[in-house]
């Protein structure tokens, strides 16, 4: 398998106002343990790591579900890592690297060896091996799962105790990162067969943290794992995750000393922050960015030119502007335009009188529609520019303020709204994406919109192993996705930044967008 190249508070109303005026006129290594950029000056950390404390992690929003097959979140991620360890793992420029899994090989383009570590056990004190891997793999292509990472994998084959077999039903290039992912987070069997339907309530993995209590939508509680297969790690004796949805109440909780990091802080804070001396910041550009999903099956979506439409009649580039003091970047596709995968021709002009024609095509001239938004403060800035920009064209949007994995569920799960401006928070490999996101089936496609042509090249894109053709497949597929039918609407690309006590060491931001905390450790 190639490895994929190295790639390179509050803003006042007025700040809305302009937006809205503007319309009417045009992770880290697999150990992160060495590391990390601080306060925005790539300054390199000499001191060593020191065992022992406990530090307290502001996180935005609750895990969906501990199952890592049934959950539904792409903020989930950064709370399974430490009880979960993958397969696989990615460095901050989401190249593969070893994991459970210390190497593997392709001997041919439909078969992938991997190679497992020895010595592991999950927390339950159960050995992983190649039987718990083969568990894991079918149980996250059984009819159960949330995944499709995996839906080209034919068959799992058990070679010896530490060497399993992946035999596909097609090439598929995505599979090794796809194994840093939900995909390759191994859990134990044992506890999976103890607790049935209620393993989510009780998590076991071979991660470097056990979850020790879980109040939900309050607090995770996670000790160290004593006997976790890499030897000195982790550093810390137990971090506990505070879930706290209102980022003002993170940045207090910082300030005051009630944690020690905070995560996903806004641009505006960002700008903040960066005069003061008593916090640390990491900050990274990320293929997350924030998106408006359609629902292609209901009105007034279930019309391609009203798609089309309201892709016109929205202005990134003012938003981008006035809510990321221009450190974001406009969305026109799936990929930000310094990835490999980008296609830096496509464009989505802002053009309410398009859009008009557009929708006159469609026999209608204003379009009515409820869509989600996220209760926290800069996705409902987002959201109010949105609405601002689109009347122009004769959109008239009715916000519905909700906590996020409630309203996520309702969205996915229920399909009860129409629209829901949320994220796409980005996967290690870009297959992934337009797996999950621009194919018929994938399961963030909640219309299923798709052609022959759109299955084709995606089938192409999975095949091909050469960087070079992917990209231009993937560029494909976005245009014909995004700009063509429309499916879904991205607006913007902005960097992810960590705020922490400058006693914190280890961290160090990824492409990828989702912080892993497990390694970090304190300095006296």
């Amino acid at each position: 398998m190639k490895k994929v190249r190295k790639i390179v508070s509050l803003v006042l109303l007025g700040t809305l106002l302009f937006i809205a005026g503007c319309s009417g006129n045009s992770s880290t290594s697999s150990n992160n343990q060495s590391s990390g950029t601080k306060d925005g000056s790539s300054s390199t950390e000499t001191s060593e790591p020191k065992k022992g404390g406990s530090i307290a992690v502001a996180y935005d929003s609750d895990v969906s579900n501990y199952d890592p097959i049934l959950g539904n979140s792409g903020n989930d991620h950064s709370l399974l890592y430490p009880v979960y360890d993958t397969l696989v793992n990615y460095n901050n420029e989401l190249e593969p690297e070893a994991g459970l899994a210390e190497s593997w090989e392709t001997p041919d383009e439909k078969t992938i060896v991997l190679h497992l570590r020895e010595g592991v056990t999950f927390h339950d004190g159960t050995p992983f091996d190649a039987e718990a891997v083969k568990f894991n793999l079918d149980r996250v292509r059984s009819e159960e799962s949330n995944i499709s990472d995996l839906s080209s994998v034919d068959s799992v084959e058990v070679v010896d105790p530490h060497t399993v077999k992946l035999h596909l039903k097609q090439p598929d290039s995505s599979i090794i990162l796809a194994l840093s992912d939900r995909s390759g987070m191994m859990v134990s069997p044992s506890a999976v067969e103890k607790f049935g339907a209620d393993y989510g309530q009780n998590p076991v993995g071979a991660g470097p943290f056990k979850m020790v209590n879980w109040v939900r939508n309050g607090e995770i509680q996670l000790e160290a794992y004593e006997n976790y297969w890499q030897e000195g790690l982790p550093y810390l004796d137990s971090i506990n995750v505070k879930i706290m949805p209102d980022e003002n109440t993170r940045l207090n909780a910082l300030k005051s000393g009630q944690v020690q990091f905070y995560w996903n802080v806004s641009p505006d804070n960002s700008q903040v922050l960066k005069n003061d001396q008593s916090i640390a910041l990491d900050t990274k550009m990320k293929v997350a960015f924030y998106n408006i999903y359609l629902n292609t099956t209901m009105a007034p979506f279930d019309k391609k030119e009203v798609r089309q439409a309201f892709q016109h009649a929205i202005n990134r580039e003012s938003i981008v502007e006035a809510l990321t003091f221009r450190e974001g970047e406009a969305a026109y596709q799936a990929f930000p335009k310094d990835y490999w995968a980008s296609n830096p021709e496509l464009t989505i002009p802002y053009d309410p009188e398009k859009s008009k024609e557009l929708l006159k095509a469609a026999g209608v001239e204003n379009v009515s529609f409820d869509m989600f938004v996220p209760s926290a403060p800069f996705y409902m800035r987002i959201g109010e520019a949105i609405k601002g920009q689109v009347k122009e064209a004769g959109f008239d949007i009715n916000i519905e303020p909700m906590e996020l994995t409630k309203g996520v569920a309702l969205y996915f799960n229920e399909k009860q709204i129409p629209a829901n401006l949320t994220a796409w928070t980005g996967r290690p490999d870009p297959q992934q994406t337009v797996n999950l996101l621009l194919s018929g089936d994938g399961f963030y496609n909640a219309g299923g919109q798709t052609t022959d042509e759109i299955e084709d090249l995606i089938t192409k894109a999975a095949s091909s192993y050469d960087q070079q053709e992917r990209a231009e497949l993937y560029g494909k597929i976005n245009e014909l996705t995004i700009i063509d039918e429309a499916i879904t609407v991205p607006i913007m690309f902005t960097p992810s930044t960590a705020a922490m006590t400058p006693n914190v060491k280890g961290f160090s931001g990824t492409l990828l967008g989702k912080p892993k905390f497990s390694f970090l450790w304190l300095e006296e």
